[in-house]
């Protein structure tokens, strides 16, 4: 996104990195406050009518408040707190804090206005499932251990809470309704483009696939060149720096940086392990020093 790229460059000295510690820490000191008071939680929710009535500390104090409140649920209130520092520090990994901080914040404000508009009480439940099903959409071949022996994908895990959550949407209230729409927003902005890209490119994949070859598909595609003649052999991905494609790797996943300028494709190898392109002419405060790896550089727009 060039906009968050623009404001990165502008306020991004203002990011809080590990924001998701924070947020753990203070879910955790919460759960053990409720060991001294039971009603601790029910001061920090975010409940629309207190707060118009003057409790504004619930519009910041119900990031804190940990959806497991039982005392009999601390195993599993450590698994959550856990698993939500985990993922947190994986996206910031990916997109900086600056990028993660926005992420967060558009899901904080969003369920904030939808509560106070609707009247509908607030947690950050939907928001924490934002935050999975964006992991889940980054790392989709990451394994986790389910009951600590069971490996599994994170994207089955994300198939099940995506569908588990349109259930709740179609069988819940509207004040239900409100609240996943509001925690899911933020993944809406963030991720819809590059979902309706890779569904276009399945299309066109598809579109194009070698029935000719013996056993159907081959994952090589048509291209017709300028006699006319139909070209076999053309790769649909390839990764910048070292050149791979889905035939020379057919297991392999590749990814466009969303760091890079000019849509440039890697291979999960060289995904987080490469130098950034970045164009001049979007980035002056750079003044012209080098910034490509070996073999890897960028190559100035013609006319520029």
């Amino acid at each position: 996104m060039k906009l968050l790229d623009r404001l990165n460059r502008k306020f991004g000295r203002f990011a809080i990195p590990n924001l998701m510690l924070y947020i753990v820490i203070g879910k955790a000191a919460v759960y053990i406050a409720g060991f001294f008071n039971m009603s601790i939680s029910s001061y920090l929710m975010l409940d629309p009518i207190l707060v118009k009535q003057g409790q504004v500390w619930r519009l910041l104090t119900f990031l804190i408040v940990p959806n497991y409140v039982s005392f009999v649920d601390i195993f599993w209130l450590a698994i959550s707190l856990y698993f939500d520092y985990f993922i947190g520090r994986m996206l910031e990994r990916e997109w900086g804090a600056f990028r993660f901080n926005v992420y967060y914040l558009i899901g904080v404000l969003c369920t904030i206005a939808f509560s106070m508009i609707f009247n509908v009480p607030g947690s950050t439940f939907f928001l924490d499932e934002s935050l999975f099903l964006g992991f889940a959409t980054l790392y989709p071949n990451v394994e986790v251990l389910i009951f600590f022996f069971l490996p599994v994908k994170v994207k089955w895990l994300g198939y099940l809470a995506g569908g588990l959550l349109l259930l709740q949407f179609l069988g819940g209230g509207w004040g239900t309704r409100l609240m996943i729409f509001a925690g899911l927003l933020n993944y809406i902005l963030f991720f819809a483009p590059d979902l309706i890209s890779r569904i276009r490119s399945g299309i066109r994949r598809e579109r194009f696939v070698d029935q000719s070859r013996p056993g159907g598909r081959s994952g090589l595609y048509r291209k017709t060149g300028e006699n006319g003649k139909v070209i076999t052999d053309v790769t649909f991905h390839r990764c910048v720096v070292c050149g791979r494609t889905e035939k020379d790797a057919p297991d392999m996943q590749f990814r466009y940086c969303a760091q890079c300028d000019g849509n440039k494709e890697y291979c999960m190898d060289h995904l987080y392990n490469h130098t950034h392109f970045r164009d001049p002419a979007l980035h002056p405060e750079d003044n012209g020093s080098a910034n490509s790896s070996a073999g890897t550089g960028w190559t100035p727009p013609q006319g520029k």
